[in-house]
């Protein structure tokens, strides 16, 4: 699009009353020398210091066509919004204007509205998927927050459950120890006791073959009997405690976390496993 630009001629053909109201002809002079360097940027793709200049020539003799450049160099700059306000400006003069120029200030505004309306919708779009991205972004940062939260209390209770199964298996060795070491002690005693009644049941039998009357004879093999079957007992006590100790005793160290063994079940159910994690 080509700037119209306002003949440096026609300027100098405006009333000297009206220059002297605005400034004066010294200052209407730079007029024609701001237009030619307007142009000049504008043919350089410098819109918006073409726009800037065009305002100062416009400040020094200003001129309807000059409004109508101005919006041109501003809308090529990009400055929609302000664009709009010049074109508005030129439809809006009093004097000065140009039929045709007002054709295409119309158009022109219908077209910058139009690209302000799909920059507005491109922004609002924009904004939206945003807002969607950080909601979505946001959702997701508390799903992991809650998930790691849950991790961390799965693990703490794993953590309480090993504890709880790995002294629950400690308090189950300790009291295996604790039997096999009381079967032990009663195998110790009982063996103990058959011992010494064994001793007197053959003290006693000696005394029956050393005695002579048929009442101490009877008195002794009564007591030689009575000790012998204590003996027994005791041996007995004993024999069976010691068994007792040696399959109660743990024939491993203390269980560790993780540790598969094998224990008594009770009776009837055969071996049982217990696993500790």
């Amino acid at each position: 699009m080509r700037l119209v630009f306002v003949l440096t001629v026609a300027l100098a053909l405006a009333p000297a009353a009206a220059l002297a109201q605005r400034g004066g002809a010294a200052k209407s002079a730079n007029a024609p020398a701001l237009i030619k360097e307007g142009e000049r940027l504008y043919k350089a793709g410098k819109y918006r210091e073409a726009a800037d200049v065009l305002k100062k020539a416009n400040e020094a003799q200003p001129h309807p066509k000059l409004l109508f450049n101005i919006a041109v160099a501003l809308e090529y700059a990009g400055e929609l919004r302000e664009s709009l306000t010049w074109y508005q400006q030129y439809v809006g003069s009093s004097e000065g204007t140009d039929p045709e120029l007002l054709k295409k200030s119309t158009r022109y505004m219908e077209r910058v509205r139009a690209q302000l309306e799909r920059e507005e919708h491109a922004q609002s779009t924009a904004d939206a998927d945003r807002k969607r991205l950080e909601a979505e972004a946001e959702s997701a940062r508390q799903r992991a927050e809650q998930e790691q939260l849950a991790a961390r209390r799965a693990e703490e209770e794993n953590r309480v459950r090993q504890q709880a199964e790995q002294e629950r298996e400690m308090k189950s060795y300790k009291r295996q120890r604790l039997g096999a070491f009381a079967a032990g002690g009663v195998a110790v005693v009982g063996v103990g006791a058959g011992v010494l009644f064994g001793m007197q049941a053959r003290d006693a039998r000696k005394q029956f073959d050393s005695a002579t009357k048929l009442a101490d004879k009877e008195s002794f093999k009564s007591d030689t009997r009575s000790k012998a079957l204590l003996a027994d007992i005791g041996f007995g006590v004993g024999l069976v405690s010691a068994i007792t100790a040696i399959v109660l005793y743990p024939k491993e160290g203390p269980p560790a976390e993780g540790e598969v063994r094998v224990t008594m079940a009770p009776r009837g159910a055969g071996a049982g496993m217990e696993v500790s994690f």
